[in-house]
């Protein structure tokens, strides 16, 4: 099966057992996106010099660890490329939210979670299309054009979070943040057939995430 095609748990597991290199799923990813993206649009930005310069790094870490150089086993996310709704800040990409106000804001820190994935070694393949500022349920609203639904080009993917969606569902990254105050994870998730997962209030911080509302 071609590499796009496995879920995000064998991908790791083929990490693990050196089946396969993070450069190899990264590489795989960006030709991905090459060929259908224009259609799906469910990027604003990708960076795949960054992109691959991580998968590099995390790449060092599996064999750092296979020849004893360190003790400490890879995180299971170590080399898997993902990509990031562009409400939530990664340092050195941009962070519009889907606004035309923000085109050329580049933060210099990352959000809380994307700190995480980054100390994980999670590859950052680019940030995904959302209603401007998350403000809205179909991807439609977006400064930068609308997101496609992969599986009928004629539909929505559902909002806010519907680039991020989207992206897994046209097997563009194996994983996706997306943000959700009334839906905007789940509504997406259910509209492009795939998993989606809204953490319980508070368990992870909102810092860098430019949100719609705060107290949700």
């Amino acid at each position: 099966m071609e590499l796009i095609n496995q879920s995000l748990r064998r991908a790791s597991a083929m990490l693990l057992a050196g089946e396969v290199s993070s450069v190899e799923l990264t590489e795989a990813c960006l030709r991905r996106i090459e060929r259908v993206d224009p259609d799906i649009h469910a990027f604003i930005s990708i960076n795949a010099e960054f992109a691959m310069q991580q998968a590099r790094n995390a790449d060092q870490s599996w064999s750092d660890w296979r020849s004893g150089k360190v003790s400490q086993q890879p995180s299971s996310l170590n080399g898997i490329p993902i990509a990031v709704k562009d409400v939530l800040c990664v340092a050195d990409l941009p962070a519009t939210a889907g606004s035309r106000i923000l085109e050329n804001f580049v933060p210099s820190y990352d959000a809380t979670a994307s700190a995480r994935l980054r100390s994980a070694g999670a590859v950052f393949l680019g940030k995904t299309n959302t209603d401007e500022f998350a403000m809205g349920s179909s991807t439609e609203n977006s400064a930068y054009g609308p997101t496609h639904n992969p599986w009928n080009q004629e539909c929505v993917p559902g909002g806010s979070s519907g680039g991020s969606a989207a992206a897994v569902a046209a097997s563009m990254a194996f994983g996706a943040l997306g943000t959700d105050t009334g839906g905007s994870v789940r509504q997406p998730a259910a509209l492009c057939g795939v998993v989606g997962l809204k953490p319980s209030y508070g368990r992870i911080s909102r810092f860098g995430l430019i949100a719609f509302g705060s107290s949700f």
